[in-house]
C-alpha cells in the first residue's frame, strides 16, 4: 500500500483500487492501493473524508496495514477517495507546532517531551521538568513564534537505521528497516510518520494556554494557527462584553474586577452579620413559643446555611437539643450545646442508609442530604421519635 501522504500531505483526492474489504459488526474494514487518508498514531487523530462520496468513519493501522473504516462496502473497485483538508490542515499546523514547541524546550531548558495529545478541544505535551515558572514559559512561547515568523523550512525523509547517529534527534526512535525523520531547517530532527505543514510561517502562531502539574512532569496546554485564532477572538469577545458591562477600558478591567471583589466581600460580610441578628431574634421566638428543651422546626424558605446559623444561636441561648430541615436544600440539621447525652453522629450513621440519606457529623452536632423531601421528613420523624425517647 502506498502511503501518500508521506510525499504530499497537500494532497485532497485521489484515486485507488479496492484490495479488500472485511465486515465486522456491521461495519467495512476497507484496504486501497494507495491512500492519503493518515490512521490514528504517535498522538495524532485519523483523518476524515470521503470513500466515494460516503463518509469515512475511522482510519486505523494494525500490522502494518492501513484499514478504512466504512459504514459500507464501496460498491466500485476503482473509488474515488476525499481528504477533509480542512481537518488535515489543522492537524498539521497542531503537530509541526509540538515539534517546534518541544524543541525549543528542549533546547533553552533541557525539558524532553514525553508525550503529546493532539484533541478536539486541545493540544497538550508532558514535558519533563517539575517547576516550570512564568518566565519560562514566556521565553519559550517568544522563541517558537520568531521561528515561526523566520518561516523556516520543513523537511521530511527516510534514513536507516544506520545513519541515525548521523542527526542530532531529540529521541531515538524504535528499531527499524528505515526512519522516516522530520527536519525543521537545522532546528530540530524528530523521528515522526505525522503530516506536517512545508514551513513555520504556515503554522501562523503558537499561544501557550496553561500548565498544570502531571507525575512529577509538567503538562503544556498550547493552541496553533487557527485554533489560536479562534481562542483568542472567543477570549476579546469576552473581554470586549466585559468593558461594555463594567464601562471600562481593557486595561481598567482587571483593577475593576478587584474592586468590585473587594465590594462584594465587604457586602457578603454585612449581609451574614445581619442575617445572624435577625436569627438571634428569630431564635428566642422560636424559644419563647417552645413548651419542651427539644425544638423541632422545619423550613421550606430558607437555606441550609441559614438553618445552621439559626441552630447555632438557639443552642447558645440555653440547654436546647434542636432539629431544624431546609426542605428547600432537602437537608437537616441534629444539634445541641453539648450538655445533652445524644451523640448526634453516631445517630445519623446508624440510620441515615435507611433513607438514601448521606452525611455525618460529631457528638454535638450532624447533617445530611436527601435525594427527596420524602426521604428527608421520613428520617426527621424518626429523628424526633429517638431524641425523645432518650431526653
Amino acid at each position: 500500500m502506498t502511503r501518500l501522504y508521506y510525499d504530499n500531505p497537500y494532497l485532497t483526492s485521489w484515486e485507488a483500487e479496492v484490495i479488500d474489504v472485511v465486515e465486522k459488526e456491521g461495519k467495512f474494514a476497507v484496504t486501497l492501493s494507495q491512500t492519503a487518508f493518515y490512521p490514528e498514531g504517535g498522538g495524532q487523530p485519523s483523518d476524515r473524508g470521503t470513500i466515494d462520496g460516503i463518509q469515512l468513519l475511522d482510519v486505523i493501522e494494525d500490522g502494518g496495514i492501513i484499514y478504512h473504516i466504512h459504514p459500507s462496502k464501496p460498491q466500485s473497485q476503482t473509488v474515488r477517495c476525499e481528504v477533509d483538508f480542512q481537518r488535515r490542515f489543522d492537524h498539521m499546523q497542531q503537530h509541526t507546532g509540538q515539534h517546534i514547541l518541544s524543541a525549543v524546550f528542549y533546547n533553552l531548558y533541557s525539558g524532553e517531551t514525553s508525550s503529546f495529545h493532539l484533541g478536539e478541544d486541545y493540544v497538550s505535551i508532558d514535558i519533563s521538568l517539575p517547576e516550570i515558572s512564568d518566565y519560562m514559559l514566556r521565553k519559550v512561547e517568544d522563541t517558537t513564534n520568531d521561528y515561526i515568523y523566520k518561516n523556516l523550512k520543513v523537511k521530511t525523509y527516510i534514513i536507516k537505521p544506520d545513519e541515525v547517529s548521523k542527526l542530532p534527534l531529540r529521541k531515538l526512535p524504535p528499531v527499524a528497516d528505515s526512519i522516516r525523520i522530520v527536519e525543521i531547517d537545522g532546528v530540530d530532527y524528530s523521528p515522526c510518520c505525522g503530516t506536517h505543514v512545508r514551513s513555520l510561517g504556515e503554522i501562523g502562531i503558537i499561544k501557550i494556554i496553561k500548565t498544570e502539574k502531571y507525575k512529577g512532569a509538567t503538562r503544556v496546554y498550547f493552541k496553533c494557527g487557527k485554533r489560536a485564532l479562534l481562542d483568542y477572538q472567543a477570549k476579546q469577545d469576552i473581554v470586549a462584553s466585559l468593558s461594555r458591562q463594567f464601562t471600562a477600558s481593557e486595561g481598567e478591567l482587571i483593577h475593576r474586577g478587584e474592586a468590585l471583589s473587594a465590594e462584594l466581600k465587604n457586602l457578603s460580610k454585612e449581609v451574614r452579620d445581619l442575617k445572624e441578628k435577625l436569627l438571634g431574634y428569630e431564635a428566642k421566638e422560636i424559644i419563647a413559643a417552645s413548651s419542651s428543651n427539644l425544638i423541632v422546626k422545619s423550613f421550606d424558605d430558607k437555606s441550609f446555611e441559614d438553618i445552621q446559623l439559626l441552630s447555632k444561636q438557639i443552642v447558645s441561648l440555653g440547654d436546647y437539643v434542636v432539629i431544624l430541615t431546609s426542605t428547600f436544600d432537602r437537608k437537616i440539621l441534629l444539634a445541641h450545646s453539648g450538655k445533652s447525652s445524644i451523640h448526634c453522629g453516631k445517630l445519623f450513621k446508624e440510620h441515615l442508609l435507611k433513607y438514601n440519606g448521606r452525611g455525618g457529623g460529631g457528638d454535638r452536632m450532624a447533617q445530611a442530604l436527601f435525594a427527596d423531601v420524602k426521604d428527608l421528613k421520613s428520617f426527621e420523624k424518626l429523628l424526633v421519635e429517638t431524641v425523645k425517647a432518650q431526653l
